[in-house]
């Protein structure tokens, strides 16, 4: 992990190290309002924070003389916003619907993007085609702390195109991982679920949080998350970051709650990926002992980039969208929807190069791409499954995902040899299912002994032969499963000891098709 040395770093409204200006802080709308008429934009409210933080100002009074002043007297120390890309929207889809950048409306941003307009206060979060409010206090407190992103990776919209999108639930994936703090005092962690969960003043003590991990906010909002369990000092939950290793040059993980209900560590394979995960560089992680950080499963690493970030590979530009990229078609529609080239990224694209493509954008608003046109068959990962069609598909899956799957059982990343031997094992037949390829992982991992693989001229029982071998064969043979006639047929050839070894059985099955092309006789 790098430390840089960071400019003004906002603290939202709550501060062990600044008690007094805690409150200050918090009634820094307020004051504006008061002031304005309105509530203030983003800049201007980080502006004033940093005013109040500088201890500047330091009561409520002096705050809404120094904000009259500038009223009348403007100095032009608040940053204007960036001007936003005027395209004319339209009705309707004029291309294919797949070829927009949502799939929601023709004249909306790719989900995952943060949007603002010029005259509201309000960041919002784009998803599915909705957008959701993001707390200030988040924002700032990510941009002051983030090495490779700042303010101006917003995206600022007209007032129209922002009035386009439905208002949704202040419920998106800025919360993961933060405490919000209602009015009274009372604290919620909100997990990797989206639920807030209630958190007691020793169990925060417990998990070690860091004391700038705490935004209030009101209760109306907080009533928008679900209700989960509360938290419990045992375990770190999901949604947290936590370190191992030196505070610089260690390991970040994201820790996540899996389907089965276990607590799961992901490796960032980049600190560029965190970042984008909306994550404070410091204010969100905790340092864990090696015992603790082996006491959670092993889960796949994260290689790629949220929903919304824009990266460049071989010359071209591609946005991130359900974990595929889609290929940005033209200049026009790069411009068009306002990216900062700034936020191009090329970090860590050996991680992501190989990740799925899915349809291109060739389409927004009036703008339609020339040359863009739908794909028949969407790229699926390369991987060492790509050509492997003589086995069936759930095999190659299981090949395609291997060192995803092999993460939890090792704790670490399996070797190339591994990953060669476990190819051929599924390959060659050994393993006809996800359990038992775990059943053969885990017994190796424990006696670091690879299992041996199966005679091919060794003489089988009729039992092993039907029931395992049979079907591997003839789909390996035909890219087909056996009908009954078929199973009548080699199953006959089997009980009667004519066909009694893999190299026999699958040398006769192979020999029929060559000859005559017939699954069976």
């Amino acid at each position: 992990m790098k430390k840089y040395t960071l400019g003004v770093l906002i603290i939202s409204c709550l501060c062990v190290a600044f008690p007094a200006n805690a409150a200050l802080l918090g009634q820094v709308n307020s004051a504006f309002q008061s002031v304005h008429g309105r509530i203030p934009t983003y800049l201007e409210w980080e502006y004033w924070a940093n005013r109040v933080l500088n201890k500047e100002k330091t009561t409520y009074e002096a705050l809404v003389g120094a904000m009259g002043y500038q009223k009348v007297n403007p100095t032009g120390a608040v940053l204007a916003s960036i001007s936003p890309v005027v395209v004319p929207g339209v009705a309707t889809f004029i291309a294919e619907r797949a070829l927009y950048a949502s799939p929601y409306n023709p004249n909306f941003l790719p989900d995952g993007m943060l949007v603002r307009n010029t005259s509201k206060a309000d960041i919002f979060y784009i998803q599915d085609g909705k957008k959701s409010v993001v707390l200030p206090n988040i924002l700032a407190r990510w941009f002051g702390e983030a090495h490779f992103f700042k303010g101006d990776f917003v995206i600022t919209v007209t007032d129209a195109d922002l009035a386009r999108y439905p208002l949704t639930t202040a419920v998106n994936p800025l919360y993961i991982g933060k405490v919000l703090q209602h009015p009274d005092g009372t604290q919620f962690y909100i997990d990797d679920k989206m639920r807030k969960r209630p958190m007691s003043a020793a169990v925060r003590t417990a998990l070690k949080f860091p004391g700038k991990n705490l935004y209030p906010t009101t209760a109306s909002h907080l009533t928008q998350f679900k209700t989960g369990p509360a938290l419990t000092g045992s375990k770190q939950p999901g949604g947290m970051i936590i370190y191992d290793g030196g505070f610089h040059g260690g390991r970040i993980w994201r820790l996540e709650e899996a389907s089965d209900g276990v607590i799961t560590k992901r490796l960032y394979l980049g600190d560029y990926f965190y970042e984008a995960e909306y994550y404070p560089d410091e204010s969100q992680r905790v340092q864990v002992s090696a015992t603790e950080l082996a006491s959670y499963r092993r889960g796949a690493n994260i290689s790629k980039y949220p929903d919304g970030w824009v990266v460049s590979l071989n010359s071209q530009r591609y946005v991130f969208q359900d974990g595929k990229l889609r290929l940005i078609g033209s200049n026009e529609l790069f411009n068009a929807f306002g990216y900062n080239s700034r936020y191009v990224l090329t970090a860590f694209s050996q991680f992501y190069s190989t990740a799925a493509h899915g349809q291109p954008i060739g389409a927004f608003k009036k703008i339609i791409a020339p040359n863009i046109k739908l794909v028949g068959t969407l790229k699926s990962s390369p991987s060492s499954a790509a050509n492997l069609i003589k086995v069936r598909p759930d095999i190659r899956t299981l090949i395609s995902t291997l060192n995803a799957i092999a993460l939890p059982i090792y704790d670490r990343e399996i070797t190339v040899a591994e990953n060669s031997f476990w190819i051929d094992w599924l390959y060659n037949g050994e393993a006809q299912s996800k359990d038992q390829l775990l059943a053969a992982m885990k017994k190796h991992a424990a006696t670091k002994k690879f299992p041996v693989r199966t005679s091919r001229t060794a003489e089988l029982s009729e039992d092993i032969l039907q029931n395992k071998w049979f079907p591997y064969l003839f789909y390996f043979v035909h890219q087909k499963e056996p009908n009954d006639d078929d199973r009548d047929y080699w199953f006959d050839r089997i009980n009667g000891s004519d066909r009694n070894t893999i190299e026999k059985l699958g040398g006769t099955l192979q020999w029929l098709k060559d000859t005559s092309g017939l699954t069976h006789k």
